[in-house]
């Protein structure tokens, strides 16, 4: 699915979320969007998946205009949202979770859903004990499975929002193993991030964001100095280049 957002704005009140927005992101593309807290990146992810509606300015997916009053309908485009604290439901099952929002068939008893969900673990090295509560399983987990439900809907765009925050080293090296195959396969995914490592490790593009304004595009691979600048607006230090892991938590602190 190919994206185009075009002057987005975005008002609450007098505050201006959002800033007159271009983003384009091809299909089949890993695409960042970074900036510190108070970027307008989530705002923005949450205008297009339909959470809240723009002020003004146009969306489009494969170069047709669409205008979502809801996140079903965005849903219904092949657009899904993946937040930092997953919407599940604590008190149901891994597999009660993963057939919500399935579509109702006679033919189709919990084990085609559970065998559809082991398949889908399968593929992407994923574990889920489809019997497990979800209160049992870690921030990482939850996320695979409301990946690979989202996944099983046919979603064709990936929204994630700050993915890597509260999960393993282990679990973010298989989120990330899955996300490019996703890509792979065809699908679109967005990365909101404030961390750069992972936006380096990951993303083909990224689009930066700074009070709510576009503040620049880069495609990999990526000069960290130039990425910190687009951000905060202030060069990093000449000797960012040799120490950019240092210099990535350092400013990565400053959010």
């Amino acid at each position: 699915m190919e994206i185009e957002l075009r002057k987005i704005h975005k008002f609450y009140g007098s505050v201006h979320a959002n800033r007159g927005v271009d983003l384009h992101v091809r299909s089949g593309t890993i695409h960042g969007v970074l900036g510190e807290n108070g970027a307008g990146k989530s705002t923005l992810m949450k205008i297009l998946a339909g959470a809240i509606h723009r002020s003004s300015g146009e969306i489009l997916l494969d170069g047709r205009s669409v205008d979502f009053a809801h996140p079903a309908q965005a849903f219904r485009a092949g657009i899904g949202m993946l937040y930092q604290d997953p919407l599940d439901f604590p008190p149901l099952t891994v597999l009660e979770n993963f057939m919500l929002g399935q579509p109702a068939h006679p033919r189709k008893s919990a084990k085609t859903w559970a065998n559809l969900l082991d398949a889908l673990c399968r593929d992407f090295g994923f574990y889920l004990d489809p019997e497990a509560p979800l209160e049992s399983l870690t921030l990482g987990e939850r996320q695979q499975l409301e990946l690979v439900r989202l996944l099983s809907l046919g979603c064709r765009l990936l929204i994630l929002d700050e993915p890597t925050t509260g999960i393993s080293t282990a679990q973010k090296e298989l989120l990330f193993r899955a996300l490019r195959r996703v890509a792979q396969e065809g699908r679109t995914v967005l990365l909101v991030s404030h961390k750069l490592e992972d936006a380096e490790s990951l993303c083909e593009h990224v689009t930066v964001l700074r009070q709510g304004e576009v503040t620049g595009s880069l495609h990999a691979p990526f000069d960290v100095r130039n990425i910190l600048t687009l951000m905060f607006g202030t060069p990093p230090p000449p000797c960012a280049n040799r120490h950019a892991p240092s210099l990535v938590s350092a400013w990565n602190f400053r959010r």
